[in-house]
């Protein structure tokens, strides 16, 4: 609670120094509050990409390397089909549906053509920014996408009404409300214990030289630091990274904070020694965010901060993945070896390597090796039915920890729900379809309404 700054404790001279060290204390604070999130979204991600310490252990299958039954990738892979299979369709239609209301029957209609025309191939990529805001809700656990206003003006000659000479206007020829996927680790938020208690948001952006000179001016690009961009966007969070994963062009990070209690904008970055931009509310949005409420896991009302699925499942994900490479072991194992008396001459090993067929091979001193018992008693095997049944317990083992798995994740409910078959009766599969579909009905509520309140936003 030491670390929370509250807007009362912004400058109260409003300078362009006192708000850079009043956003540079929310942010810290804000970093230190979500480092454990960060910290375990990048382990979470790293999990589901299979990434193992070296390139080789993928390819020599000689070494004692881990094995591992990457059910977390299949089990999100299947979630995140499920969730979405096709392109949205937009529908808009009135709150209340009187017969006279043409006014309102016509902008619905209206609206809807418009969103629908965006969504489809012609225009925005859409689909895309779902997409990847689903797969960062189902692995770090938070997805958020957020909406833009674009236009393009002329400048025209109107008459004054009331001194009827001509003057230079604006006229807005095109407009254009982008939706926008925002990365996780791009978005941050000030204190609170639910969303409508959030003070501010904060959006990262990655400008070059150039932008920020486009957008804020040449003094404040030549002040600016400039760096390579991670793949994480954090060089603590990226030390296992390769630096060949860097981006080669140096930019700027800059952020963008809405602060909802006065209702402004600000561009603030860790390289100026002031505040690069401070706008009034640019969209006049009734709930003032340009985002729709955040696809978070695992809520609770003590601190609104996500937590991941797959923390909840990780020491089953851990265990199968440990039989899995004790089972990996043993099969390599098991092979048809074994050890005979030098004595007995090479007839004995040639049985194994010449791979003769249908043909006897002669034996030195029949007398001796039949007063030694024969075959059996110069040949001993490998004991290969101990270390199979061995096996046999660890599968066994491995598939009661995978239903183990399943119970916890809610897959079971969803392969219960798919097994069907033509001799059960129709109610009952449709009871197991249903009983099936519980464990994904919250997550497919969650997406549609991500959606639905993002078009909303841009409507």
């Amino acid at each position: 609670m030491a670390d929370v700054v509250s807007i009362e404790d912004a400058p109260k001279e409003k300078s362009p120094t006192g708000w850079h060290q009043y956003w540079q204390k929310e942010k810290s604070a804000a970093d230190k509050r979500l480092r454990t999130f960060t910290r375990q979204g990048n382990a979470v991600v790293s999990r589901y990409l299979d990434e193992r310490g070296s390139a080789s252990a993928f390819r020599d299958t000689n070494t004692s390397t881990p094995s591992r039954l990457n059910l977390f990738w299949r089990n999100v892979s299947t979630l995140q089909s499920m969730l979405y299979g096709n392109t949205p369709k937009i529908d808009v239609s009135r709150e209340h549906h009187d017969p006279d209301d043409d006014i309102a029957r016509v902008a619905a209609t209206l609206y809807q053509r418009i969103l629908q025309t965006d969504v489809e191939a012609s225009g925005e990529d859409l689909p895309t920014a779902l997409k990847a805001a689903l797969q960062d809700r189902l692995l770090p656990g938070l997805g958020i996408c957020r909406v833009r206003y674009t236009y393009k003006s002329v400048s025209i000659s109107v008459l004054d009404p009331q001194s009827l000479e001509p003057v230079m206007q604006d006229q807005v020829t095109d407009e254009n409300v982008p939706v926008d996927y925002v990365h996780w680790q791009d978005f941050l938020w000030g204190w609170g214990r639910t969303w409508s208690e959030i003070p501010w948001l904060g959006f990262r952006s990655w400008l070059t030289k150039e932008e920020v000179a486009k957008r804020f001016g040449d003094k404040i690009a030549r002040n600016l630091e400039y760096k390579n961009q991670l793949p994480t966007g954090d060089e603590k969070e990226s030390e296992g990274f390769d630096s060949d994963q860097k981006n080669n062009v140096q930019k700027a990070e800059i952020w963008e904070f809405w602060c909802k209690k006065d209702k402004k904008v600000y561009w603030w970055s860790a390289g100026a020694d002031i505040i690069l931009d401070i706008v009034d509310d640019p969209l006049n949005l009734k709930g003032f965010w340009p985002v729709p409420r955040p696809m978070m896991a695992n809520l609770t009302t003590t601190l609104f901060c996500p937590v991941a699925d797959y923390i909840f499942a990780q020491d089953l994900y851990g265990e199968i993945d440990v039989l899995q490479t004790r089972i990996h072991m043993i099969t390599r194992a098991i092979k048809v070896v074994g050890v005979y008396d030098k004595n007995a001459g090479d007839s004995v090993g040639r049985m194994l390597q010449e791979g003769l067929e249908n043909q006897l091979i002669p034996v030195d001193n029949w007398a001796m090796f039949a007063e030694k018992g024969g075959l059996a008693g110069t040949i001993q095997w490998f004991p290969v039915e101990q270390v199979v049944s061995t096996l046999q317990t660890l599968q066994a083992i491995q598939q009661s920890t995978i239903q183990q798995l399943y119970e916890v994740t809610g897959m079971s409910d969803l392969l219960r729900g798919g097994n069907t078959d033509q001799y059960t009766s129709d109610g009952t599969n449709q009871l197991k379809a249903k009983f099936g579909s519980i464990n994904i009905q919250a997550l497919q509520d969650e997406f549609a309404r991500f959606a639905s309140d993002l078009e909303a936003l841009k409507a």
